[in-house]
């Protein structure tokens, strides 16, 4: 008997000893629980904001980084998300003032190619405390993006394409009237 009550003490003095720092831990939210952008364009961005809420009695600064989930946490007909570069925050680490809230902005840039047109991915936005407790706990916003299955051309690819035009009508008509030119004073 005396054998059995001692890994209950264990446990429960480990679970004393942990079960502050978990409470610690706990003291932020953050809002929307759930982004979903849809028919989002290739070559297009993105923008929105969301809230990290400091409950706690002091302040506390958080970082925010994207986070890959495994495909059984992925929503169904979600892909994992091909390039966390995409993703920018403003600011990346930010203080939250005890008892208030602070809010990020958050942007999504997806490259104008056809191979990302008509795409759904999912990724996790992670916020995480910058703590010394054992025990820290992370807020997730899961992120769910669709691409539309057109890929806009963006004000670089029209530049491209005009200037490109542009010169091969100044060389055509250069041409053209070089070789009228010639025909007007032919060779002796």
């Amino acid at each position: 008997m005396i054998r059995r009550i001692r890994p209950v003490v264990l446990v429960a003095t480990l679970l004393a000893a942990l079960l502050p720092s978990f409470t610690l831990a706990q003291n932020f939210g953050v809002s929307p629980a759930e982004v979903r952008i849809d028919d989002l364009s290739p070559g297009e961005e993105a923008e929105f904001e969301f809230a990290i809420r400091n409950k706690d009695d002091i302040s506390h600064t958080f970082t925010v980084t994207t986070y890959s989930p495994e495909e059984p946490e992925r929503r169904e007909g979600r892909a994992e998300f091909p390039d966390d570069s995409w993703i920018s925050f403003s600011p990346e680490e930010i203080e939250v003032a005890a008892n208030s809230k602070g809010t990020v902005r958050v942007t999504v840039a997806i490259p104008s190619n056809q191979e990302w047109a008509g795409k759904n991915w999912e990724v996790w936005i992670r916020v995480a405390p910058e703590s010394m407790d054992l025990l820290v706990a992370n807020c997730y916003i899961r992120f769910l993006v669709s691409t539309s299955r057109d890929v806009e051309a963006g004000p670089k690819t029209a530049l491209i394409v005009g200037i490109v035009i542009g010169i091969l009508l100044l060389g055509y008509g250069a041409y053209y009237f070089r070789r009228k030119a010639k025909s007007k004073h032919p060779k002796r």
